[in-house]
């Protein structure tokens, strides 16, 4: 079980600074009518740990979730429990924290990643054995934020949150930054010679491009991608390491149906990264998928009419 209160304190003075000045191309983009959104949703989320030709998963469950915002305020709040794991029991047990914050405005997109994994499965495809990592953890922490050059016609809001109407299709060039920090408990199932948890520190930078097409009067496919390079510590064996590279990636997509008062919507998120340690390279993937209806409401509850 999760909660998450996405009031963003971090980034709201810039935020609400610009959002004063930005200004909008009507004729791109328009705001819903309704001062309310509700929302629910059935969701995933996981990590997956790639090391050689070895993959780790979480037995990770599916989410059912419940949002509120309230237009022009800082009111946006999401929460969501977990019912149960998408697998069996013979994929062991996966204890997981994961919270995350993913936030737009006219110039701005933050993504911020609070996760906790332990436990992890290999195996299970194709009639391979399942082995079990009981003591494989991965924590990451991190955020991530994003500059949209043609903030004034593409909306992120429409795209990826469905608080705003993308009227004519738009795209725009992005580029921003990001610093994570990972932690890695190895399992002594591993074939890694190194026994102590992977700590490494990241800072970077990225750049890419978003785009939404507008498909008749009703759909919206919206897709972002970004490519970078992150700077960290390499450990080693003793203890120490050098300053290494990491490239990064970063993906996210959206197919939206949309009505003058609701919508639906199919969301994903992919988030990867490296972290390298004791000679080897640990690829660590988030990955999101959502399924959600949007509601545009004034009030939440109906007013009588006077007879």
């Amino acid at each position: 079980m999760k909660f998450i209160f996405t009031i963003f304190m971090l980034f709201m003075a810039i935020s609400a600074s610009v959002a004063q000045i930005a200004k909008v191309d009507t004729s791109y983009i328009k705001a819903y009518e309704q001062k309310i959104l509700l929302e629910g949703y059935v969701s995933t989320n996981t990590i997956q740990v790639v090391n050689g030709s070895k993959t780790y998963n979480a037995n990770y469950p599916l989410n059912v979730g419940f949002g509120f915002a309230l237009k022009n305020t800082i009111i946006n709040a999401t929460y969501d429990f977990g019912l149960i794991p998408l697998k069996g029991k013979e994929y062991g047990k996966t204890n997981l924290n994961d919270l995350q914050i993913h936030n737009y405005s006219t110039h701005f997109m933050l993504d911020v990643f609070l996760q906790k994994y332990n436990g992890f499965y290999s195996g299970g495809l194709y009639n391979q054995p399942i082995v079990l990592y009981h003591n494989l953890s991965v924590s990451q922490v991190g955020a991530e934020g994003s500059y949209v050059f043609n903030g004034n016609q593409f909306s992120g809001k429409a795209a990826f949150e469905q608080s705003e109407k993308q009227l004519i299709s738009a795209g725009s060039f992005i580029i921003g930054g990001g610093v994570y920090f990972y932690r890695v408990g190895l399992d002594s199932n591993m074939s890694i010679a190194g026994n102590r948890p992977v700590r490494d520190l990241q800072l970077g930078f990225n750049l890419g491009y978003v785009y939404s097409w507008v498909v008749g009067n009703f759909w919206l496919l919206s897709g972002m991608a970004k490519i970078g390079a992150n700077g960290g510590n390499e450990q080693e064996y003793a203890g120490a390491g050098n300053i290494k590279i990491y490239p990064t990636a970063f993906a996210r997509g959206s197919a939206t149906y949309t009505k003058p008062n609701w919508a639906v919507s199919y969301l994903m998120l992919i988030n990867d990264k490296s972290v390298y340690a004791y000679g080897n390279k640990f690829n660590i993937t988030s990955i999101n998928f959502q399924l959600s209806y949007v509601r545009h409401l004034n009030s939440v509850f109906r007013r009588k009419k006077n007879i």
